[in-house]
This record gives C-alpha cells, sequence and structure tokens, in this order.
C-alpha cells in the first residue's frame, strides 16, 4: 500500500478539548506522527469529561476523549517547570509542526514562544489557534465553541423569527470549523516549508474561520445595508422548505422545494392537491408546511425520502445519533469501525472521511492512556537516559497518571 500523504510528519500537540484535538486527529488520519502532551497537573480535560461511572481510571476511559485522540501518542510533560521546558524543546528538534489552542498568552508566558521555538529547529511549524487570535484587544479572551459561534454573528441566522431571539446550533460548531482550518493552514506551510525550507508561525483565530461561514449575509449586509433575518427552516430563494415530523419518536424529514415544478412534485409523490390559493407568500409557505406535515406524520422517513428523492426533490431524513450508527448507506461504505481498547467496550467509530485511491487511510489503535509513550519517546525518539528520566519522574514533570484528577 502506499503511503499516507503525511507519512514521516511529526507533530507536537500542544491542543487540548475539541477544535485541536479534531484538527490532530485529521492530521493522524493522513499519516502524521501525533505525539500529544499534557501536564500531570493539567491535562486535556476532556479525559475526565463525561466519564464512564465507577471505573478505576476514568481519564483513560472517556468516549469524548477517545474518539479525537485515537492513534495518537502520549507524553506528559509539566511545561511550567523549567526541566519539562527544557525537554520540550528538545522534542521540538524532532518536530515538524507544533500545535496549540492555549488562550493567546500562555505560550508565551511558559516561555515557548515561537522565537523561542526556532532556537530549537529554525524551520518549525507553529499552528497557534487562539479563540481571537494573537493580537487585538480581546486576544485575552477564552474562546469555547459556544461563544465562538455568537462572536461570529453566526446566531444571527438561526432562529425562527417570532421574537428575534438568536438560537445555538446544538454543538459547539466552531470547534470543528477551526479544526479543519488549522489541518489546512499546518498541510499549506509544510508545502511551503519543501519549497523553501523555511518553517512558519500561523495566528489562526477560531472566531474568524467561523465567520467566513456566513459570507453572503456579510455581503448583503456591506453592501446592500440589509439587516440579518432569522427565517427557522425556511429559504427566501426557494418556493418552500422546511423539515417536518414523520412517523416514530422524533423522526423528521428535511424536503426543499426550489421551484413551484419541484413542489408540483411533492403533491403528486404524496397524494396532495397542487393548488396554493393567491395569497401573501408567508401564508403560502404556512399552507405549504401545513399539507406536507400531514402528508408525513404517518409516513416512515426512509420511505418518505427515497419517494420525493424518486421525484426529484432534495430530501433527507433528520438522523438522530442512534439511526446513524444503523444508517445502510453508511454501512455499506463500511463508516463504522470499532477499534479494541484496554480499558473500554468496543464501540463503533467513524473511520477517516477522506478517503484515497493509493492510500485507505485506517485506525490503527485507541486513544492513548496518560503518559502511555512516555518512556518510547523520551528514551527511543530524544534519547534520554534512565537516570534523565527518573529524574523527571520524582520532579512529576512526567507521570503515568494525572496529578490530583478531578472530574470536568
Amino acid at each position: 500500500m502506499k503511503k499516507l500523504p503525511l507519512d514521516g510528519v511529526r507533530v507536537a500537540d500542544l491542543t487540548m478539548m475539541w477544535a485541536g484535538p479534531y484538527a490532530t486527529r485529521i492530521l493522524a488520519e493522513m499519516g502524521a506522527e501525533i505525539i500529544k502532551i499534557e501536564s500531570p497537573r493539567a491535562w486535556d480535560n476532556i479525559r475526565t469529561l463525561i466519564p464512564q461511572p465507577g471505573v478505576e481510571e476514568p481519564w483513560n476511559s472517556s468516549y469524548y476523549f477517545n474518539d479525537y485522540n485515537r492513534d495518537k501518542k502520549s507524553l506528559t510533560l509539566d511545561l511550567a517547570q523549567e526541566a519539562g521546558k527544557a525537554t520540550f524543546l528538545k522534542l521540538v528538534k524532532h518536530c515538524d509542526v507544533v500545535i496549540e489552542n492555549y488562550r493567546a498568552d500562555v505560550l508565551d508566558s511558559l516561555g515557548l514562544g515561537y522565537e523561542v521555538l526556532t532556537t530549537a529547529r529554525p524551520d518549525i511549524i507553529l499552528v497557534s489557534m487562539a479563540g481571537y487570535g494573537k493580537t487585538g484587544p480581546e486576544r485575552a479572551q477564552v474562546g469555547f465553541g459556544p461563544i465562538i459561534e455568537q462572536m461570529s454573528a453566526l446566531t444571527s441566522l438561526t432562529g425562527y423569527g417570532d421574537d428575534g431571539v438568536p438560537i445555538k446550533t446544538g454543538l459547539s460548531y466552531g470547534d470543528p470549523v477551526a479544526g479543519m482550518a488549522a489541518v489546512t493552514a499546518a498541510v499549506l506551510a509544510l508545502i511551503k516549508r519543501r519549497k523553501t525550507g523555511e518553517g512558519t508561525f500561523i495566528d489562526l483565530a477560531q472566531r474568524e474561520v467561523l465567520s467566513t461561514f456566513i459570507g453572503e449575509a456579510f455581503v448583503a449586509a456591506s453592501l446592500r445595508g440589509e439587516t440579518t433575518a432569522q427565517r427557522g427552516n425556511r429559504e427566501a430563494r426557494y418556493f418552500a422548505q422546511g423539515v417536518y415530523r414523520c412517523a416514530g419518536d422524533e423522526q423528521w424529514l428535511a424536503v426543499s422545494m426550489r421551484t413551484l415544478g419541484e413542489w408540483r412534485s411533492v403533491a403528486k409523490a404524496l397524494d396532495l392537491t397542487e393548488e396554493l390559493t393567491d395569497v401573501p407568500k408567508e401564508a403560502r409557505l404556512d399552507e405549504v408546511d401545513r399539507r406536507i406535515g400531514a402528508a408525513l406524520a404517518s409516513m416512515d422517513p426512509q420511505e418518505a425520502m427515497e419517494r420525493l428523492a424518486k421525484a426529484g426533490v432534495p430530501a433527507g431524513r433528520v438522523l438522530n445519533t442512534v439511526d446513524i450508527h444503523n444508517d445502510p448507506h453508511l454501512e455499506a461504505r463500511g463508516y463504522w469501525v470499532e477499534l479494541p481498547h484496554p480499558r473500554m467496550a468496543p464501540w463503533k467509530q467513524p473511520r477517516a472521511s477522506w478517503q484515497f485511491k493509493e492510500a485507505q487511510p485506517a485506525m490503527k489503535r485507541h486513544a492513548p492512556l496518560f503518559g502511555e509513550h512516555n518512556r518510547e519517546i523520551l528514551s527511543g525518539l530524544m534519547g534520554l537516559s534512565d537516570a534523565e528520566i527518573a529524574e523527571l519522574e520524582r520532579l512529576e514533570v512526567i507521570a503515568g497518571a494525572p496529578v490530583n484528577p478531578g472530574i470536568g
């Protein structure tokens, strides 16, 4: 089998929570060696955010942590200690990329800013993913996904317009979006270094990344002075559009009728009358919703989706987290994989979304146990002696378990 695109690339991963770990998981899927670095006193919070009840080592058995950190190696290092900082700089000599999503001032406060990293490796690539970026009056703010979503103006578009109250999307949408942007930035920097031999510092502000996803709303505001409108599930450019309840517990179907012709196709497929009274558009949309909603209320969502698709109308089930694990299309594509884990029962995980004809990425190992690869990395990669490693253990610069572990 041919090599994956990032085979031979090594990444020092200082990220936590979702955005950063999601980025490095994708880099791992593409063949990079990811060394996840956590302090024994300040580990990745998602190790214990949603713990399994009654387990001895909750930090090693979190489904949340395992989803975003598979195919990585674990090295514990307390970067607040001089010995930890010195050890990290020794590691940087062997790495191509350093990626972090600390608050903007943290890396510099630790004495490990870009200029310092270049003393260890002049062509190092640093990707910083602070919520608001490294500069500007809000640089010191902490930027978790829900906050980023509000500050990007995305939620000015969500909601149903009845009272003007914005509605969060339901997940921290800014996190995976920023993670994908970080992947792109790191790969572009690697391509640049291959051409020029030079490293790069990338200041990636998560807030700015998410703002680019509502480009047409920005254009409408800046060029035409239009105020943002909350339209719920409706789209002003389409004849009609909505999400409709089907038979079953919380089963829904999304349908888009872009033209009058597509409405007529829906009406025929669902045995509805086509005629619509000559009334203002909002009243017409309400009537469309009423007719389709009544027809779909007793129908199986999969059957309804297939019927409308056959009629040439865009329609899709609103799958919940149980349904998607049993989706026949994803099963046929081999999307769900079970990966053995020494502390956890097997469960379905998604394979890499990007598949190549030449080399198809496959999950190789579970997310690392805390400090699982300390000796492999410190001794095997960096050449530290047993005495040096023992001293790091004595100082609690490294550890095989969190110091004073808590939950969440």
